[in-house]
């Protein structure tokens, strides 16, 4: 079956172009108009039915899946999409799936209700083909994380650069064994930020030593972080520095070395990941890689909304990051 794109790969012209065409909506050129007929014809193209109804009905109403609430890191996110979304004219309705693929469902069947005109989503596993689908017939972002091989719009930081930069911060300052926290889940995030440390310690020479590695739960919880920093701190040559790929994992491993007997930062340093609040309110305050999160919001509901008033996709967009110095690192 032929798809949007395939009519615009087929006339020549953008997947902007073929929706105004199809919708009657919009600026096209005649000469483009007819390049875009022959092409349908051609490739007898059937325009999504549910995607023609939801233009004309237009609910004003867009979905935003998040996998928990637990977590701070989403809530500023949260906050850029709405206010982005609310200048627009648009309601937002918060859907909290827990990595329940039920759930999930359940939400989902409010665009195929016409109850909204398309969704913001923060909880896509890197391998989730059902996203490409679901893309072909509503307006969909992808926020933080994304499926890897499927053309659809995105909005994320660089995270294996950030793991890397972080590698090269602790190894500046005479930290050899740097240990690492990451979860079992399987968000492209994590998988990056891995890569991301493994390669920075490749470019110092020194080994990927898999008695440094240890694994939080999927929901980066903070017992799941005093679980592996106590896991990684019991060993007999213990890291000097650990890494994390949240600040949550981060506050846990602070505290499992609390509970042993540690000092940050005499005996550890810790860095983590995303800059939420916590990481300032407890001491010491949290080195960690900052995460522009309301612009990560604002940025995609901004994508979300040329999606559904022109068809434009957006393609993947990378915003900077930035490593932020503060009391949780030291020289070794």
């Amino acid at each position: 079956m032929a798809t949007i794109e395939d009519v615009a790969r087929e006339a020549g012209v953008s997947v902007a172009t073929v929706s105004r065409v199809i919708n009657q909506k919009g600026p096209v050129s005649p000469k483009s108009v007819e390049k875009v007929h022959v092409a349908i014809a051609k490739l007898n193209y059937q325009p999504n039915v549910w995607g023609r109804r939801l233009r004309r009905q237009e609910s004003r109403m867009i979905l935003i899946f998040v996998p928990n609430i637990s977590n701070p890191f989403y809530a500023s996110i949260v906050s850029g999409i709405e206010d982005t979304m609310k200048k627009d004219g648009y309601g937002t309705m918060l859907c909290i799936t827990n990595g329940d693929k039920s759930r999930e469902e359940d939400f989902i069947k409010l665009l195929y209700d016409g109850q909204a005109d398309g969704a913001v989503i923060l909880c896509i596993d890197k391998n989730d083909r059902n996203i490409g689908k679901l893309a072909k017939e509503f307006p969909i972002v992808q926020c933080c994380e994304y499926c890897v091989g499927e053309d659809i719009s995105h909005v994320s930081v660089d995270n294996f650069a950030a793991a890397r930069q972080v590698v090269q911060y602790l190894t500046s300052l005479g930290h050899e064994r740097i240990g690492f926290v990451g979860s079992v889940n399987q968000f492209i995030s994590s998988e990056d930020r891995q890569k991301g440390f493994e390669q920075g310690l490749k470019e110092a020479s020194l080994s990927v030593d898999q008695a440094c590695f240890a694994y939080a739960d999927a929901d980066y919880s903070f017992n799941s972080g005093i679980l592996a920093g106590k896991e990684l701190l019991s060993r007999e040559e213990r890291p000097t520095a650990i890494f994390c790929i949240s600040d949550v994992l981060a506050l846990g491993v602070i505290r499992a070395a609390h509970n042993l007997g540690l000092e940050v930062t005499r005996d550890l340093s810790v860095v983590g990941f995303d800059d939420v609040e916590y990481a300032t309110m407890l001491s010491p305050m949290l080195t960690t890689i900052s995460q522009p999160r309301y612009s990560l919001g604002k940025t995609s509901a901004q994508m979300l909304i040329r999606q559904i008033e022109s068809g434009e996709q957006g393609g993947g967009v990378y915003l900077e990051h930035k490593l932020i110095l503060r009391e949780s690192t030291a020289r070794h």
